[in-house]
């Protein structure tokens, strides 16, 4: 009989060559949209992995949808019909963060907080204005400037998780969060995207309270 150890290792083993088949399915997709929006792919490949580890059907608790975690008036605004398709969400979303590295002067990390906290919040924690929400709430009420990364720990963990993985050897490093990073065309093999048996872990115990936590599979 398999030990209990046993049995987790097994279902370890079959996560990772599932995450690893899913990469595989949607790595063209990434690639594709990194050239045509001039971007780097292993923006695109942290970013998917983190908000969905792959996954085409899922739902965050706040309506975030597809792998790339859309949510409904970003869909909107970027004409993305459908966010469980991941051709059309994967090309929306490298639009997305190359509008918002334009935006930011080409800093990855505040893109990335941007990409999980909203662009409004970077830019009021960046000039110290509170900014007024439709429905009435205040972000930045006391008028902070803490450089543009939001004091939320959700969105601090979100932009160390996406730098981390672009750091990594396991997918290329990149030398600062400050420069634009360009399309990495010659690493289209889902075989660097991560080591599955090692670098998913790392990033495998997302927090209760995070924006981005996959709550449902729409069948």
């Amino acid at each position: 009989m398999m030990s209990v150890v046993g049995v987790v290792r097994a279902q370890d083993r079959h996560d990772d060559r599932a995450l690893h088949e899913r990469a595989i399915r949607l790595e063209p997709f990434i690639v594709a949209a990194a050239m045509r929006y001039d971007i780097d792919a292993r923006i695109l490949r942290a970013i998917c992995f983190i908000e969905s580890r792959y996954q085409i059907n899922v739902v965050s608790p706040k309506g975030a949808r597809g792998p790339m975690q859309f949510m409904p008036e970003t869909a909107a605004r970027y004409g993305l019909r459908d966010p469980h398709n991941p051709e059309q969400a994967i090309n929306a979303a490298a639009r997305y963060f190359r509008d918002l590295l334009r935006k930011f002067g080409g800093r990855v990390d505040l893109a990335a907080a941007a990409y999980n906290a909203g662009e409004g919040a970077v830019t009021s924690f960046m000039t110290g204005k509170p900014l007024i929400l439709r429905h009435g709430r205040i972000v930045n009420a006391r008028g902070l400037v803490t450089g543009g990364i939001p004091p939320y720990a959700e969105t601090r963990r979100y932009v160390r998780s996406v730098l981390s993985l672009l750091n990594s050897s396991v997918i290329g490093p990149v030398k600062s969060p400050h420069l634009r990073l360009r399309s990495d065309t010659q690493r289209s093999s889902t075989l660097d995207v991560f080591d599955l048996s090692e670098r998913a872990q790392n990033f495998s115990n997302k927090p209760a309270s995070s924006f981005i936590e996959v709550m449902w599979i729409v069948p």
